[in-house]
């Protein structure tokens, strides 16, 4: 009050909203420590008093003093009387445990081994494919589009591994790379061996396409460039999406909390808090939403081509057909698996299994498809002289092509020797018609001019 009256304020004065009063007050009661009734009166800067602590806990429906605590001195004198229940000392507070959900083990290792599995099949019908690269039945299919195919698939299978690995396996600290790993694979495993199908698909309809307007084009021999170059456009579309995205945003470890659960040991006093990791970047809906738009057209163009030449038959690519069975069931399988993983991604062992099987069944389906009719075709004919090109007779297929374009063009010539002799058999027949009429109308019955005659009658 002294204080206050000094700068003619009083405490009358004060109210909640005058802090200058209260500043003072609060000063006041800081510094404030004398000899009391009870002992030394103070306080501290939470206002709380400071003086002798003395704590008890009720035992037997009994006050027991358990010790003193000074305030001042920060001195505790402990006598060691107390008493828990089970010995066991309570918490102050709830302790929460943090818990990593991972993919289940035995899940990912069964995963892993047929991904494995897998991998194998592909490399032997890779070794397959160039040791009976001399085969008619694969030069037709384009066997070095077959192997893109197949290098696309190891890839794809390649990705199920880092698709499980978690914090199982790896550090907080590795697990950004992994994210970003997991991101190229899966996107250029899919272009190269859907790429691969999808060119196919694309020059079967372009051949047909042209072939109503000329037919010369069924004989014609598809430029392997133009597939190889409709692929790498596909994979360079992809290279760009994914440098911008990991250069821009780059994905980073997430962590997505869960509700606390109760611990299995009921003598456990503490609470579980669940987190599950998740590769996301800041603008991930925006990033996905250009990857699934880009993919999403390629799908869908692929599934319109496969359609449009379902029945069609082209001597240059032997196995269209099969390819779009291929990109039929690819088709499918993605348009699935894409929204339902957005749905059951908290689910870690339920998303990972979804997208796993999706991957391998997509590859192998593909690859049987493909592969087991050309593997049972040189099974069955393992010297097939005609296809050979280490046998004698390796010609005999170019003679024939040979032979029925020379066909072609003298059927074509015919027929044009054929229009003009006709042109000149009517001419003839006007000319005797003329004749006729000039006599009078004396009749006289032309000659009957055949084909075989007409020469003479000429």
């Amino acid at each position: 009050m002294n204080h206050l009256h000094k700068y003619g304020k009083s405490l009358k004065e004060f109210n909640y909203n005058n802090k200058e009063i209260a500043d003072d007050i609060y000063s006041a009661i800081n510094s404030t420590q004398f000899l009391g009734i009870s002992g030394i009166v103070a306080f501290s800067s939470q206002g709380d008093r400071i003086a002798l602590t003395q704590i008890e806990q009720v035992i037997n429906g009994n006050y027991v003093v358990l010790g003193y605590y000074d305030t001042q001195a920060d001195n505790l004198s402990w006598f060691d009387r107390e008493v828990w229940a089970g010995g066991k000392v309570p918490q102050d507070r709830t302790i929460i445990r943090k818990v990593l959900r991972t993919v289940s083990l035995p899940l990912f290792i069964c995963m892993c081994v047929v991904s494995s599995a897998g991998i194998i099949i592909a490399i032997s019908l890779i070794v397959f494919n160039i040791w009976n690269g001399h085969r008619r039945v694969i030069q037709s299919s384009h066997p070095v589009c077959n192997t893109i195919m197949l290098f696309g698939v190891i890839v794809c299978l390649t990705s199920v591994f880092l698709l499980g690995l978690d914090g199982n396996f790896v550090s907080p600290d590795v697990y950004p790379g992994v994210c970003q790993a997991r991101a190229w694979l899966l996107t250029t495993g899919f272009t190269l061996a859907y790429g691969a199908m999808f060119s196919k698909v694309w020059r079967v309809h372009r051949l047909t396409t042209k072939a109503k307007s000329d037919p010369k084009v069924r004989m014609k021999k598809v430029q392997p460039w133009k597939l190889y170059s409709m692929v790498s456009g596909l994979l360079v579309l992809d290279l760009v999406i994914l440098l911008a995205w990991q250069l821009q945003d780059p994905l980073q470890r997430h962590i997505e909390p869960f509700p606390l659960e109760d611990p299995a040991s009921l003598a456990d006093d503490s609470k579980i808090r669940p987190e599950l990791e998740h590769c996301a970047s800041h603008h991930n809906t925006v990033w996905l939403g250009i990857v699934y738009g880009y993919k999403g057209l390629v799908l869908v163009f692929g599934l319109f081509l496969a359609y449009e030449t379902r029945s069609l038959k082209v001597k240059q690519i032997n196995d269209s057909r099969y390819v779009g069975m291929s990109i039929y069931n690819v088709v499918v399988l993605c348009l699935i698996t894409a929204p339902v993983i957005l749905v059951i991604g908290s689910q870690q062992d339920a998303s990972f299994a979804f997208v796993a099987l999706a991957i391998i069944f997509c590859c192998f389906l593909s690859m049987a498809l493909i592969f087991v009719p050309k593997v049972i075709e040189v099974i069955r004919h393992p010297r097939d002289k005609a296809e050979s090109k280490y046998n004698p007779d390796a010609g005999v297929s170019k003679e024939e092509e040979e032979r029925y374009q020379k066909l072609v063009n003298e059927n074509e010539e015919l027929q044009r020797l054929i229009a003009q002799k006709e042109e000149k058999i009517k001419l003839l027949k006007d000319r005797l018609s003329e004749k006729e009429a000039g006599k009078g109308g004396v009749y006289l019955t032309p000659p009957i001019i055949t084909q075989d005659t007409q020469d003479e009658h000429i």
